[in-house]
C-alpha cells in the first residue's frame, strides 16, 4: 500500500520514519503549497516500509510519499 502526494508542492517534513505503525487517518506528514501547509494523512494502516522523498523535495500529485507493508 503507498500514500500518495495529494496535490504538488513542497514535502515540509515527515511525521513518521520507517518502521513505525500508523492508523488510517493519522497524519503522515506537511505539504507546502501557495505559502500554505497541507497534512497528509494515511489511507489506511500498517508498517512504514519506505519513504520515497526527503523535505525540500518538490512532489508532484499522486507521486509515492511513503509505502506501507
Amino acid at each position: 500500500m503507498q500514500i500518495n502526494s495529494p496535490m504538488s508542492g513542497t514535502l515540509v517534513t515527515f511525521s513518521i520514519a520507517i518502521g513505525n505503525r500508523v492508523e488510517e487517518g493519522q497524519q503522515v506528514a506537511v505539504i507546502e503549497s501557495m505559502k500554505m501547509e497541507i497534512p497528509v494523512e494515511a489511507d489506511a494502516s500498517g508498517e512504514v516500509s519506505a519513504l520515497h522523498a526527503a523535505p525540500g523535495d518538490f512532489i508532484e500529485e499522486g507521486d509515492p510519499l511513503i509505502s506501507l507493508a
